[in-house]
């Protein structure tokens, strides 16, 4: 009968990450050939070899991306195992890892990652900011506790909780005719000068999406990576941009910005929480959800109240 070692799992491990014999041994504190001793004995409990050496670089063979993929799976339930241990004393040391995008790190997480810190003090939180591809990764590699992803995105090995309802509005500079409207049609869009982010951007898609199926022929005049400077290039007289409503709030109370409403549906999305699926049981990830929706439940009571106020 075939038997694993944990540690030899973790040498394993180690190599994988790091590539080679030598970054693993610094990375585990122990000499190369003690590295190099586990992996060998590895090698012969498995019957067969696990990386194909190049030089002093190292690949997974065919075993060893099976290997792999079972070896996160096991530490991913040994995490889950320690911090339902850890549950009791708060999450004491416990880390969170979070992956997302740079605008949900930037305007939708902050309030959740706020209140799961007032609420756990020893909760340690690591936030990865990744375009949407690499976040389906890392969360479906075991890389990652938790992820935020469009509703665009699907994947069999991941589960997908709504989280908010992102709504897009077009935003001018208070100079531009449009800053006395308070909306428009797609058609008006054309030939305005649009302001775009990155192609590969998940909210680029959509819009590009959205504006053909009205009849708009979406072309760039700028496309850039950062919603700041798109911000900045539209305050300017750059051109016009769609943006997050939750992203330009600050711009649009101070009147640097006006938005501007699209009259057609579609010009939206609901970003979710994502964890793969068999980490369903684990106490941190149901605990994130249990905080995030009462986030929700009080955001919904506090609109219902401020539209009975008005």
């Amino acid at each position: 009968m075939m038997r694993l070692g944990l540690n030899q799992l973790r040498v394993f491990e180690a190599v994988t990450h790091c590539g080679s014999f030598l970054k693993a041994a610094e990375r585990l504190a122990v000499t190369p050939p003690a590295v190099s001793l586990q992996i060998r004995q590895l090698e012969e409990a498995c019957a067969a070899p696990l990386f194909e050496r190049l030089g002093r670089r190292v690949r997974l063979t065919s075993a060893g991306e099976t290997l792999r993929d079972y070896a996160a799976q096991i530490f991913a339930l040994v995490t889950d195992a320690e911090r339902a241990m850890e549950h009791d004393r708060g999450f004491a040391n416990a880390r969170l890892r979070i992956v997302t995008s740079a605008t949900a790190a930037a305007y939708y997480l902050p309030p959740l990652w706020t209140a799961l810190t007032h609420r756990y003090p020893g909760l340690q939180v690591e936030v990865a900011v990744e375009n949407s591809q690499r976040v389906q990764e890392r969360l479906v590699s075991l890389t990652d506790d938790i992820g935020v992803l469009g509703g665009e995105t699907t994947h069999p090995d991941l589960v997908f909780v709504p989280f908010v309802h992102d709504l897009l509005a077009v935003i001018v500079p208070p100079s531009h005719p449009w800053a006395k409207r308070r909306s428009i049609t797609a058609k008006a869009l054309r030939g305005e000068r649009l302001i775009l982010r990155e192609v590969g951007s998940a909210s680029r898609a959509l819009i590009e999406r959205e504006l053909r199926h009205h009849g708009v022929q979406c072309q760039a005049a700028m496309q850039i990576a950062s919603n700041e400077v798109i911000k900045r290039a539209v305050e300017i007289g750059n051109g016009v941009s769609l943006m997050s409503r939750a992203v330009i709030s600050r711009e649009i109370e101070s009147g640097h910005l006006h938005a501007v409403a699209l009259r057609e549906r579609g010009f939206s999305r609901t970003l979710h929480l994502a964890y793969h699926r068999q980490r369903q049981q684990s106490v941190l990830i149901q605990t994130v959800l249990s905080v995030a929706a009462a986030l929700r439940v009080g955001k919904s009571a506090a609109h219902h109240r401020g539209a009975r106020s008005h």
